[in-house]
């Protein structure tokens, strides 16, 4: 009965795997590339919806920034969303960060008399603090984490502008496969 349980758990596995992999050639078909897909990131809820972000080669054969993706499982079959502004609502509701995506568009047109931070998505996109702060640290990326109602987030800012604040979160996102917000410093969320 044992070895039945055990077999079984391993078809399973194989079975989501074989569902990965054919998302994955899906999304990596909104590529330039699509050989040179690179995956990061990648989660499954409960659902069957699986949250990730990919990058591939352009024509000059660079890689190109990381963008986020979401697969919607629906009878069977996969709806596919890649995310080309680094801003899709839907994407986030889905796979994290809606919440904060919405807080900051409704503060976007306020003044930031104390700059602007780039607060990084929390969830599995994140993965655990230490690693989150020790790949920006790789990466030559300064951050800093502060403690909101008892769970870390992880800041990089203030920057003076917005512009600032927005080309930090581009680099982080292209180096990292990294979501994350521009929103005003000192900002209740």
């Amino acid at each position: 009965m044992r070895k039945l349980a055990v077999v079984m758990a391993v078809l399973a596995l194989a079975g989501c795997e074989n569902e990965v992999e054919g998302v994955h050639k899906q999304v990596a078909e909104h590529l330039h590339n699509p050989k040179t897909a690179k995956f990061g990131n990648v989660r499954i809820d409960t659902q069957g919806t699986i949250c990730g972000q990919v990058r591939g080669k352009d024509d000059a054969g660079q890689y190109e920034a990381y963008r986020s993706y979401v697969a919607i499982k629906r009878d069977g079959q996969y709806d596919i969303i890649v995310d080309d502004t680094g801003n899709n609502l839907r994407i986030r509701e889905l796979c994290g960060g809606a919440d904060l995506q919405r807080r900051a568009e409704a503060l976007a047109d306020q003044p930031a008399p104390q700059g602007w931070d780039v607060e990084v998505v929390q969830g599995a996109n994140m993965g655990a603090l230490s690693d989150m702060t020790a790949r920006l640290i790789e990466k030559g990326i300064p951050s800093s984490v502060e403690y909101r109602d008892g769970k870390p987030v992880v800041l990089l800012g203030p920057f003076p502008t917005r512009e600032e604040a927005q080309a930090r979160r581009d680099e982080v996102m292209a180096k990292l496969g990294t979501d994350s917000v521009v929103i005003q410093h000192g900002a209740a969320r």
